[in-house]
C-alpha cells in the first residue's frame, strides 16, 4: 500500500507561503495533531551542522515546528547526538562542543523556543543497546539514552547527498543522528574485523607527501590527534602500532580523504544498508508510531552538512516534504531531485550529470559510485515502510496564523505603538533633496564599465 508524501515547492509570494510556514501547514496535513497528547515530550531531531557548513537546517525551520507543537499543547525539544570525532578539527564530539558550536549556527534555546538535549550524554557514551529485528547487516545499535523519554519525534531533515549514504535524508537523520558514539562507529564499520580501521593499509607515498609540506602539516595533524598514541610520525614514513588502537574514528576521515588509509573497497557496501539498519533500530525502540518526517529538500549539496565545508547544490531549490513514512518521503526527494535539471557550474556540470534522470547522488556523492537506491531497498527490507507513495500537493494555511505577534490584523502595529508613535517628530528639516535629478535617466540606466581583466591572487601580488 503506497504512504502519503505531500508536497509544497519552495516559491512564495506572502507570510504564509515562506517554505518554513509551508512546513507547518505539511505537517499538519500529515497528521502532526494525532502524534501526540497534550503535555507530551515531542522531540524535534535536527542535524545542527559542523562547524564551517552554513547549508545545515535553519533554526528559523526548526522554530516554526516548535512553535506548533506548542500550539498543540506538547513540549518540543530538539534532539541530537555527539559526532565520532573524524578528524582534527571536529566541533561536535562532545556535547560541550556541540552545543557550542551550534550555538554560531542560531541554535540556542532563546531561538529556538525549547531546550536543546545531546542525548547520548557528555562525551557520547550515555547509551543504549538496541535490537534490530530485520537488518540487512546489523543486528544491532546503541542510541542515545535520552532519546528514549521522548513520547513523539518530528524529524526534521535538511535532504542532500551524502559520501557514504550516498543521499542523507530522513533515513540517514536517524540511522545516524540518533546513534550514540558507538552506534555511529558500529554504523560506520570503523570496528569490523574484516573492514573496519585495523585492516586499512597505508599509503606511505600519500604520507610522505603531507610530510614534506611545511610545518605544521597534516601529517603532524593525524599522529598528535590520535587520543592513543597508536601512529608515529618517522621522518617521512607514518609508523602504526595497531595494539595501541581503540578504533575512535579520530583519524577516519583524515586519512581516508588524504588518501592515507586504504580500506577494503567493499566496505562502501555496507554503509549504506547499515544506516537503513540502526534507522530501523531506533525507530523500533521509539515506536514507530510516534515518528512523523519532514524534509526540506533546499540547498541539496552533494555531501552532507557532517563535513566543514559545501559545495554548491547539485540542483535547485524544490521544496519540503511531510510524511508519517520515513522510506515514502526519502523516496519522493530522490525522485523529485531526479526529475529536475542540474545547477549549473556545479558539480553535476562539473562530471556531465546536467541532464534529469542520471542518477546523480551515485555519480557525484558516493565515495565508491555505490547505488543512491540502496539506502532506500535496505530500508524497505527493514520495514520501515515503502518506498511506492502518493504525491500530495497540499496548500498553504491562512496568513493570519502566521503574523509577528502580538501584531495582527486586528491589532496592527501602529495601533500597538499609537502613544509611542504620536510623540515622536516625523517632520524632517526642509530642503533635504535637490529639486530634480542630478543625472538623467539615460545616465542612469546605461551600464557603467565592469571587469577590467581576471587576476589570480598571486598575479595580484606581483603587479602590486
Amino acid at each position: 500500500m503506497a504512504s502519503n508524501v505531500f508536497f509544497m515547492n519552495d516559491r512564495a509570494s506572502g507570510l504564509a507561503e515562506g517554505i518554513q510556514y509551508k512546513a507547518v501547514k505539511l505537517l499538519r496535513d500529515a497528521g502532526l495533531a494525532n502524534l501526540f497528547k497534550p503535555g507530551d515530550v515531542v522531540g524535534i531531531k535536527v542535524h545542527m551542522g559542523e562547524h564551517g557548513n552554513v547549508f545545515n537546517t535553519r533554526p528559523q525551520w526548526v522554530r516554526s515546528v516548535a512553535d506548533e507543537i506548542k500550539r498543540l499543547g506538547g513540549k518540543p525539544v530538539v534532539v541530537e547526538c555527539t559526532t565520532m570525532p573524524f578528524g582534527p578539527f571536529t566541533s561536535r564530539a562532545t556535547r560541550k562542543d556541540h552545543l557550542r558550536c551550534v550555538a554560531r549556527h542560531g541554535f540556542t534555546e532563546e531561538v529556538l523556543g525549547c531546550p536543546i538535549w545531546i542525548c547520548d550524554g557528555e562525551y557520547g557514551f550515555d547509551d543504549v543497546k538496541v535490537d534490530i529485528p530485520n537488518g540487512v547487516a546489523l543486528k544491532f545499535s546503541y542510541m542515545g539514552k535520552k532519546l528514549l523519554e521522548l513520547d513523539a519525534c518530528v524529524v526534521v531533515t535538511h535532504f542532500k547527498g551524502h559520501p557514504m549514504g550516498v543521499f542523507g535524508g530522513a533515513i540517514k537523520n536517524v540511522g545516524i543522528g540518533m546513534g550514540s558514539k558507538r552506534g555511529k562507529i558500529l554504523t560506520h564499520y570503523i570496528n569490523h574485523p574484516v573492514y573496519g580501521r585495523k585492516v586499512f593499509a597505508i599509503n606511505q607515498a600519500a604520507f610522505a607527501a603531507w610530510a614534506e609540506q611545511p610545518s605544521p602539516n597534516a601529517a603532524e595533524y593525524l599522529v598528535k590527534g590520535c587520543p592513543f598514541g597508536a601512529m608515529e610520525k618517522q621522518g617521512k614514513v607514518l609508523k602504526y602500532y595497531e595494539d595501541k588502537c581503540r578504533q575512535c574514528a579520530t583519524c577516519a576521515a583524515l586519512g581516508a580523504f588524504g588518501g592515507i588509509w586504504q580500506f577494503p573497497p567493499e566496505i562502501t557496501f555496507f554503509w549504506p544498508p547499515t544506516i537503513a539498519d540502526a534507522c530501523a533500530g531506533y525507530v523500533n525502540a521509539i515506536g514507530s508510531d510516534r515518528f512523523i518526517y519532514l524534509n526540506y529538500a533546499m540547498d541539496i549539496t552533494p555531501w552532507c552538512d557532517c563535513g566543514n565545508f559545501h559545495d554548491r547544490a547539485l540542483v535547485p531549490n524544490i521544496g519540503v516534504f511531510a510524511s508519517k513514512d520515513p522510506v515514502a518521503i526519502d523516496m519522493a526527494c530522490m525522485e523529485a531531485v531526479e526529475a529536475s535539471a542540474g545547477m549549473p557550474e556545479s558539480k553535476a556540470e562539473e562530471f556531465g550529470f546536467l541532464e534529469p534522470e542520471t542518477e546523480r547522488f551515485t555519480n557525484l556523492s558516493a565515495l565508491a559510485k555505490v547505488s543512491q537506491w540502496a539506502q532506500i531497498n535496505a530500508a524497505v527490507y527493514n520495514r520501515l515502510g515503502t518506498s511506492e507513495y502518493n504525491l500530495i500537493v497540499s496548500e498553504p494555511a491562512s496568513e493570519y496564523e502566521f503574523w509577528f505577534e502580538p501584531y495582527t490584523p486586528d491589532n496592527p502595529w501602529g495601533y500597538v505603538n499609537r502613544e509611542w508613535v504620536a510623540k515622536q517628530n516625523w517632520k524632517p528639516e526642509y530642503p533635504y533633496c535637490y529639486d530634480g535629478l542630478r543625472l538623467s535617466m539615460t545616465e542612469l540606466s546605461t551600464k557603467p564599465k565592469g571587469k577590467v581583466k581576471d587576476l589570480s591572487i598571486q598575479e595580484l601580488g606581483e603587479e602590486e
